[in-house]
């Protein structure tokens, strides 16, 4: 089991030098806290030659995006990097390279039964597979050795192209930046969802309420990679100790004892997708 987490602050980089790989986000990242420019991916990437490096490239992208990622990709065409993407357009263009297996695929929940991860397997494409299902099912999933799962941090539940923020702002003439993170609340929920509004790459995002902590359950899941959304190095540490010595429930303890923002992932309330008999 190999770890992934994702560069959010330079001067955090020597905190990841514990995972297996780390995606560096750009600007056509779905997520991110810092997007890095090219002439900073690749004075990482050749600074830190030790690392594996994944550039993140995973939003939707509109028409006029599309020149601008490949004269991107071209621009770093000589650095050893995966691609992190979700956009059909980068696997077109991969697929004419015939560099496919440096793609991963990332859709948040949309990859959810094992026949589309075996689709994307038979390509030899990595993917992110949905957490928002029951743990018998994530077994199932996890069998195969290009996935990975998210196991720790804030996940997006609703990705749109709208700038939501913005298009309230407009509506109800409230004097608000679009651009900060705010909360939002269902009618009938207590939980309060973190929505936020990417400036450069004009698209939204709602988190879960919490963060997600699957833990425990790695001792049966055994997905061959996991996400961690985080680089706090207690956390980081924490979950290569388990992958070292096994997921106890005391690590997960402590886990949830730095960090009261984490929850369990909802996969304790989702009926089987995969079990036709259920």
């Amino acid at each position: 089991m190999k770890i992934i987490s994702v560069l959010n602050d330079i001067k955090n980089i020597e905190d990841l030098k514990i995972c297996d790989e780390i995606i560096i986000p750009t600007i056509y990242s779905i997520s991110y806290e810092y997007a890095f420019n090219a002439d900073e991916i690749r004075t990482i990437v050749e600074t830190y030659k030790d690392y594996k490096f994944i550039l993140g490239l995973d939003s939707i992208l509109s028409e006029d995006m599309v020149d601008d990622v490949f004269s991107l990709l071209s621009s770093l065409k000589d650095l050893n990097m995966d691609v992190l993407f979700s956009d059909m357009a980068i696997l077109f263009h991969y697929q004419s390279l015939k560099k496919v297996n440096k793609l991963i695929y990332n859709a948040s929940t949309y990859i959810c039964n094992y026949q589309d991860i075996e689709y994307f397997l038979n390509n030899n494409i990595r993917v992110f597979i949905s957490n928002e299902l029951s743990k018998e099912d994530l077994i199932k999933n996890c069998e195969y050795d290009n996935v990975i799962l998210q196991a720790y941090g804030l996940y997006p539940i609703y990705y749109s192209k709208r700038r939501v923020l913005s298009l309230y702002k407009d509506y109800s003439s409230l004097d608000y930046n679009p651009f900060k993170e705010y909360k939002i609340k269902e009618e009938k929920r207590e939980e309060k969802y973190i929505i936020k509004e990417y400036e450069n790459n004009s698209h939204s995002i709602i988190y879960n309420a919490y963060k997600i902590l699957i833990f425990n359950e790695l001792n049966e899941i055994k997905p061959a990679y996991i996400f961690i959304n985080s680089n706090d190095v207690e956390v980081l540490n924490t979950y290569k100790k388990g992958v070292e010595e096994g997921f106890s429930l005391e690590l997960e303890n402590y886990l949830k004892s730095i960090d009261e923002g984490v929850d369990k992932s909802l996969m304790y309330i989702r009926p089987s997708i995969l079990n036709k008999d259920e």
